[in-house]
């Protein structure tokens, strides 16, 4: 391994007794879906997103991440239906999970909309093999020969309220089972089992809120915020964003104590309607390192694709018969 993976692995283990185990996305506000299950169909169409993240450029195993998530609204079952699919690899540890959303939804709460979400899913960890050296050893029998894998349930809960085009505020909770993710093998050596890999998914908390303010016809101004804990340590993400014509965006945001992130995006409506008459954004984000890591590390990309439509249904006609005419 070289230098590098070597420092960003110690790294991310001295974290480890205070650090979050849940992904990390900069243009958050683009898939409020990931940590909120009450998010789904609150769009009153369909709704679908691919982020793909490389953070600490250069770094030989740095993490690496994408998401893809998609929802929509289903009036039949009261509310909206969802899927959220996430692969996260980090050095020698990979990390992939998928989640199904419901989000019971009614608007009869003031102005807004309000969801009432779950999502059920399951989330597979593993490590890889590629960890000594090619050189004559005596091998440790508690490094696995051909890594280790194992899948365990996983459920979210949150609740989620939008006014359209103007505000948006969400709770919620992610991992709630807290699933224990253990692979064992037996030790020839002394005939009992060794732990490959155990591994405990921390339950985490999430608030998000944003808000639209109009400054004139052309130009909206629009903060965001998004909070992560796992009542170890938390995270805090503040954003604003500047919207030209609803069509050109660029904005900047503040992680606490770990980096600024300018970044700029475009919307591009398509002709048409429902499917093909949709709203395209695409964004671009680059993360400035602050945290002591910045020495050895040149920034994080993250690369977003949105693609909205609303269905439409055409009313259905209905006829009628008078005395006059029969």
């Amino acid at each position: 391994m070289k230098k590098a993976s070597l420092f960003i692995a110690f790294f991310c283990l001295s974290l480890a007794g205070f650090s979050q185990q849940d992904y990390q996305f900069s243009q958050f506000m683009h898939n409020k879906l990931l940590p909120n299950p009450g998010v789904a169909g609150a769009n009153n169409g369909i709704c679908a997103t691919l982020i793909g993240r490389q953070q600490w450029a250069q770094f030989d195993g740095n993490p690496e991440s994408v998401v893809f998530s998609a929802h929509g609204t289903v009036k039949p079952i009261f509310g909206g239906v969802g899927l959220s699919v996430v692969a996260d690899r980090l050095g020698q540890e990979s990390t992939v999970a998928a989640k199904l959303s419901y989000a019971f939804r009614t608007d009869k709460i003031g102005p807004g909309n309000l969801g009432i979400g779950i999502g059920l899913g399951f989330i597979n960890k593993s490590i890889g093999q590629d960890w000594r050296s090619t050189d004559n050893f005596q091998q440790d029998v508690v490094i696995p020969d051909n890594g280790a894998s194992d899948i365990g349930f996983d459920m979210d809960l949150g609740i989620y309220y939008d006014i359209e085009d103007k505000l948006y505020f969400g709770i919620s909770t992610t991992h709630l089972t807290q699933t224990s993710i253990e692979d064992q093998a037996e030790n020839p050596g002394v005939g009992v089992a060794d732990d490959l890999l155990s591994y405990t998914v921390a339950r985490h908390y999430w608030i998000m809120a944003g808000y639209n303010y109009d400054l004139n016809a052309e130009w909206q101004l629009q903060p965001n915020m998004l909070i992560k804990t796992d009542l170890n340590s938390a995270q805090v993400d503040l954003n604003l964003t500047a919207m030209y014509n609803k069509l050109l965006w660029g904005g900047v945001s503040y992680r606490y104590q770990d980096a600024i992130i300018p970044m700029v995006g475009i919307n591009y409506g398509m002709p048409g309607s429902g499917l093909t008459g949709g709203t395209l954004k695409f964004g671009y984000s680059y993360d400035v390192t602050t945290s002591l890591i910045r020495q050895h590390s040149a920034g994080s990309h993250e690369i977003m694709l949105n693609y909205c439509f609303s269905i439409e249904i055409p009313p259905k006609l209905t006829k009628h018969k008078t005395v006059r005419f029969l």
